[in-house]
């Protein structure tokens, strides 16, 4: 790696990105998608200092990936919301809290085949992106 330069101030701006997602949940303000359910599709980005990780090739100096998947996986898998724009709100909560070194995450959260009278195909998105101050701390 590059040895500091004297005077010289570097912010490192990385991402960790999980994209194509989809999970089945019964979200959505219609009884028949409460009932039925329906395909969501998830794409998340998180930005961090991966330096030390990109150093040390340590799992402890980065964050896991997978962990963030389980959180994911959890929300969009529990408890129904009428809206995306809350679903995706809630998984920014729970990835913004799940590790400290996140300084801002991205939400696209999208119905892969929403129910529009007289469309049989598309998808509806909503993205939404907070830094680590949007939310409360846990406890």
């Amino acid at each position: 790696m590059h040895p500091p330069v004297e005077g010289c101030t570097i912010t490192f701006m990385d991402e960790i990105s999980l994209s194509g997602l989809v999970f089945f949940g019964t979200h959505g303000v219609n009884t028949v998608e409460n009932a039925l359910g329906q395909r969501f599709g998830v794409d998340v980005t998180l930005w961090l200092d991966l330096s030390r990780a990109a150093e040390s090739d340590d799992l402890d100096n980065t964050v896991s990936y997978s962990a963030v998947y389980k959180l994911i996986r959890a929300e969009m898998e529990g408890e129904p919301s009428k809206l995306l724009e809350h679903l995706a709100g809630r998984l920014l909560q729970r990835i913004l809290r799940h590790d400290k070194r996140i300084s801002e995450a991205r939400v696209r959260l999208s119905k892969l085949n929403p129910p529009l009278k007289g469309s049989t195909t598309g998808e509806v998105a909503v993205v939404l992106q907070r830094a680590r101050g949007w939310v409360e701390p846990e406890g």
